[in-house]
């Protein structure tokens, strides 16, 4: 045990003394808010983009009447002579022509010079259809009114029964993302352990340490320094994310905002992408914010301390990266297959039979469990996931040792399966 801590103190320092885990630590949380703002600003820009279209309709069956509601982003005239409209277009005082082909209206040609876009196809869809629908309840002797009164908007608000509010968007949302941190770190930082045992094993530096301590001391001191040095970069990230809204917070005035003044912000009606970020901040504090930290802690390390034991076995087995990639795939396959159940099982139904079977898996567990996690997942549950997951990482660690042991003193050869099954039915 004394060795195990030297190797994982030893390791620690070392990584997180380095200039690239500092640089990235203080940059990580900058390139993440980065990442979204570009996403945000594009989005944005997207919605206000205030470029109209100008569209004329050949209606030679006069399906529309003659008549259509001008949009905000596109402006309607109706022509007789379909040659001039494309000359128009041509010179681009038109953007696009649209022809009624029949009576129905169900059929319509597009003539432009630049290929409208899927949204823009959608735009025109829609204010045809309804163009089309209101002049047939006007034939119908229907007035559009008498529709529209019969029509009904239904806003669910959910809750669960303690009076929460269930929050079933935020809770996908969270649990992804702790879910995809997960598996980003497992394999970031997974790579990391079995490329360093490659690089000991070829420099020979593994011979003299080897006679100094056991080869499984010196696995389990380099798996757990490395969880280590992941865990310390994630809190520092969340530290420094939390230093970084509050900055955010600080510029925009938000600080003085005291309890009437939120009350008045929440008194006035919201619209569009105001009333998203209001609905998505009452749900994020209905989380139960413990239980999703203390199950993304418990995951991380299980899931991590399971693959990088067979990360460090495969980087012991090989001389070099490019023999790993026939033993990465096997070993790489569940923890991929894991976030596939998480984005399409798990989100749609995450008490599904396949999802809670999925959680109790080790192999997928820490995935697919993360996602689970917010969606009020009883502690009986985690806590068993947790154990599975626990001691299959001892059962694990006792079958990569046998191959570490071996593997990390043979050179000359090419690994292959045949030669680790060997490997692991050889005693001590």
């Amino acid at each position: 045990m004394h060795n195990i801590l030297l190797i994982l103190k030893q390791e620690y320092l070392t990584r997180v003394s380095k200039k690239s885990f500092i640089i990235m630590t203080l940059l990580g949380p900058l390139l993440i808010a980065a990442f979204y703002g570009a996403i945000a600003f594009i989005a944005v820009s997207e919605l206000s983009n205030n470029e109209k279209l100008s569209i004329a309709i050949n209606d030679k069956h006069d399906v529309l009447n003659h008549k259509i509601d001008t949009s905000k982003s596109m402006s309607f005239e109706f022509v007789d002579d379909i040659k001039a409209a494309k000359q128009k277009i041509e010179t681009e005082d038109l953007s696009a022509l649209l022809i009624i082909e029949n009576a129905k209206g169900d059929s319509i040609s597009t003539v432009s010079k630049k290929s409208l876009s899927f949204n823009e196809k959608n735009q025109l869809r829609e204010v045809l259809f309804n163009q089309i629908f209101n002049s047939r309840l006007k034939n119908s002797g229907i007035s559009k009114g008498s529709i529209d009164s019969m029509k009904v908007d239904i806003v669910f608000n959910s809750s669960s029964l303690s009076g929460k509010n269930s929050a079933t968007e935020t809770k996908s949302i969270v649990g992804y993302i702790g879910a995809f941190l997960i598996y980003l770190f497992i394999f970031m930082y997974g790579v990391m352990i079995m490329r360093g045992v490659t690089e000991e094993k070829n420099s020979r530096i593994i011979e003299l340490i080897i006679s100094a301590v056991k080869p499984f001391e010196l696995m389990m001191g380099k798996i757990l320094g490395v969880a280590l040095v992941g865990l310390t970069q994630f809190i520092a990230w969340i530290f420094l994310t939390g230093i970084l809204l509050t900055v955010i917070a600080i510029l925009f005035g938000l600080q003085h905002a005291d309890a009437s003044t939120i009350a008045s912000v929440k008194a006035i009606p919201q619209s569009g992408a105001l009333a998203i970020m209001s609905n998505f901040t009452a749900q994020l504090q209905s989380l139960d914010f413990v239980k999703i930290i203390a199950g993304f802690v418990i995951f991380f390390f299980g899931g991590f301390l399971l693959y990088s034991a067979l990360f460090a076995a495969i980087g012991s087995a090989v001389d070099s990266d490019t023999e790993t990639q026939q033993f990465m795939f096997p070993v790489s396959m569940p923890l991929i297959f894991g976030l596939f159940i998480a984005q399409m099982a798990v989100i749609n139904n995450p008490n599904s039979t396949l999802a809670i079977w999925a959680s109790m898996i080790p192999f997928t567990s820490p995935v697919v469990m993360m996602v689970r996690i917010p969606f009020d997942v009883s502690w009986t549950q985690i806590l068993m996931s947790a154990v599975i997951l626990f001691c299959t990482f001892i059962i694990i660690v006792w079958v990569a040792a046998k191959i570490y042991r071996i593997g990390i003193l043979s050179y000359g050869q090419k690994a292959s399966y045949k030669q680790i099954w060997k490997w692991l039915r050889m005693k001590e």
